[in-house]
């Protein structure tokens, strides 16, 4: 089981990649949408934990262009909502588009990967 996590933050990738690791998940990450994109086309996942609010690239533009080319991908969003917009808002641009669930920052990493067991991927 091969996940891609696409996040901005250094500190969130790292805490991400270590207990998902632990739990056994093989992980690569990428830093924004772009990045994300980059790697999607170039290796094979089983589920992708993107953040929402990124440069370059935001999550729910990743998550559109995903969804043409991989519709049955499990993608999870993560956001700590942004300025001006409410997180409640964020969430549901996110399930609009076919986010498979979302994560309210900050989350606890074992919820994650109840979540991603539940989903089936193993």
């Amino acid at each position: 089981m091969k996940i891609l996590i696409v996040d901005d933050a250094e500190n969130v990738r790292y805490s991400l990649r270590t207990s998902l690791e632990d739990a056994g998940y093989t992980v690569d990450e990428a830093v924004d949408g772009e990045q994300a994109l980059a790697r999607l086309q170039s290796d094979a996942f089983d589920l992708v934990v993107a953040d929402v609010w990124m440069p370059h690239l935001n999550g729910i533009d990743l998550l559109q262009r995903m969804r043409k080319v991989s519709p049955n991908m499990p993608v999870f969003v993560i956001t700590g909502g942004a300025a001006r917009i409410p997180i409640e808002s964020t969430a549901a641009m996110a399930r609009t588009w076919g986010a498979d669930h979302v994560f309210y920052k900050p989350f606890d990493n074992e919820d994650l990967i109840a979540a991603i067991r539940q989903r089936g991927v193993n």
